[in-house]
């Protein structure tokens, strides 16, 4: 997959820098900067923005920082407090949100909480159906799953129409972080879709640091 000419696929694992402003200036802003220093893929966190509720200037912001990441990869996450952001998760206002960053054809990417909601592959496709990109995710923030349990988690993500699946887990101890290494490589070499998966906090550093060698096309920065 290529996107405004970056190889997703056959390139060493992209860095992806969060942009966590409430603002949409201050987002706009650091946007700038982070094209400035050449970054490839950005997320913007929606969910931090105070001006959310507004479908409006919500949409007139897409658009606008849009025209600034013209050469880099743009990530659109509204991330719920069922996976550690600062939205309160509403299944119809996610619907809304998501189909608004759809149809604004502003974004390369948006990210959809795939077990937060009833009927996932529904909402992957309606998404799919409005020609978006969208990465499926699923993140842990309690502990690293049985090795059974992820593979089958990123397998049912990967049975939707998603483009990328994407999960990321707490370690507790540094066997978790290998053994989720080792689990995320046995996966990128089992699907044909993009694959983004990390171990969280100070212990999963090294999964961080060997994107490269675990299938994952994309590590994430500050």
């Amino acid at each position: 997959m290529r996107i405004k000419n970056i190889d997703m696929e056959n390139f060493k694992p992209l860095v992806c820098v969060p942009i966590v402003d409430e603002s949409v200036d201050k987002s706009l802003k650091t946007a700038r900067a982070l094209v400035d220093d050449e970054v490839k893929v950005i997320e913007w966190r929606l969910d931090y923005l105070k001006e959310l509720s507004s479908p409006v200037l919500l949409d007139k912001a897409l658009k606008e920082m849009s025209a600034i990441c013209s050469s880099s990869v743009l990530i659109a996450t509204i991330r719920t407090d069922r996976e550690g952001g600062k939205v309160p998760f509403d299944e119809g206002k996610m619907k809304s949100y998501l189909s608004l960053i759809a149809k604004s054809k502003a974004c390369d990417f948006v990210d959809v909480e795939y077990f937060t909601y009833e009927n996932p592959r529904d909402v992957v496709s309606a998404l799919k159906r409005l020609e978006q990109n969208v990465i499926c995710s699923h993140h842990d923030f309690e502990e690293t799953p049985q090795d059974d349990t992820i593979f089958s988690l990123l397998e049912e993500m990967d049975c939707s129409e998603c483009d990328v699946v994407k999960m990321a887990v707490m370690p507790q101890t540094t066997t978790d972080v290998t053994r989720f290494m080792d689990i995320s490589n046995a996966f990128a070499t089992h699907t044909n879709k993009l694959v983004i998966t990390m171990s969280m906090g100070k212990l999963g550093r090294a999964s961080r640091l060997s994107a490269d060698v675990t299938g994952s096309c994309v590590t994430f920065g500050s």
